[in-house]
C-alpha cells in the first residue's frame, strides 16, 4: 500500500515536473517572440524618425537655400537698379557738359520739334540765358519762319534751374523740356535700354 501511494507520488511529481518545463519553454518561447517583435518595432520607429528628421532636415534645407536665393537675388537687383541709375545720371551729365556748338544745336532741334505756333514763351537756365550763342534765336527764327510759323517767340525774363533743356509756355500751358523733366518722364523705357547695354551678356 504504501509502496503504491510513492509511485503514485512520483508520478505526480514527474507529471508536474514536465508541465513546468512545458510552461517554462512556452514562457521562454513567448518572451523570446515579444523580445524580437519588441525589436522590430523599435527598428520600425527608428527609421520612421530616421526618416521624419532626415525630411525635416532637407526641407530646413530648402528653406535656407531658397532664403538664400531670394536674398542673393535681391542684392544683384538692387545693384543693377545702382548701376542704371549711376548710368542714366552719367548721360544726364554728359549732355549738359557738351560742347556749346554741340549742346546748342540739340536745344535748337529740340525747341523745333517742340515749338508749334512760333509765338510761345520760352523759358531757360540761368546758365544757357547767359551762354546762347551769338545768332542763335534769328537762326531759330528763320526756320521756324521757313516751316510755316509766326515769328513771335518771346524769351522770358525769368529764369529756372535746370541742369540742361527749357520750358515752353504757351496759352497758359507749360511743357517742360528740361534735360531732368525729360529723363523723369522716359524713366522707365530708359532704364530698360540701359539694362540691356550693361547687362546683355547675361
Amino acid at each position: 500500500m504504501k509502496e503504491g501511494a510513492e509511485r503514485i507520488c512520483r508520478r505526480i511529481e514527474a507529471d508536474a515536473g514536465a508541465k513546468a518545463e512545458n510552461i517554462l519553454a512556452e514562457a521562454a518561447k513567448k518572451r523570446d517572440m515579444m523580445l524580437s517583435d519588441a525589436e522590430k518595432e523599435a527598428e520600425k520607429r527608428r527609421e520612421q524618425i530616421l526618416g521624419r528628421a532626415q525630411k525635416e532636415a532637407e526641407e530646413q534645407k530648402r528653406r535656407i537655400m531658397g532664403i538664400a536665393r531670394l536674398d542673393a537675388r535681391k542684392q544683384m537687383l538692387a545693384a543693377k537698379q545702382e548701376l542704371i541709375k549711376e548710368a542714366l545720371q552719367q548721360a544726364l551729365e554728359a549732355l549738359s557738359n557738351l560742347e556749346e556748338q554741340d549742346y546748342f544745336a540739340l536745344f535748337k532741334k529740340m525747341l523745333l520739334a517742340s515749338i508749334k505756333t512760333g509765338e510761345e514763351v520760352i523759358i531757360l537756365s540761368p546758365r544757357d540765358k547767359a551762354r546762347i550763342p551769338k545768332g542763335f534765336w534769328k537762326e531759330l527764327q528763320g526756320e521756324l519762319a521757313a516751316a510755316g510759323h509766326k515769328n513771335k517767340l518771346l524769351i522770358s525774363k525769368e529764369t529756372f534751374e535746370t541742369s540742361g533743356g527749357f520750358i515752353l509756355r504757351s496759352g497758359g500751358v507749360e511743357i517742360n523740356n528740361s534735360f531732368d523733366s525729360l529723363l523723369e518722364m522716359y524713366r522707365d523705357e530708359l532704364e530698360m535700354e540701359a539694362a540691356a547695354i550693361l547687362f546683355q551678356e547675361e
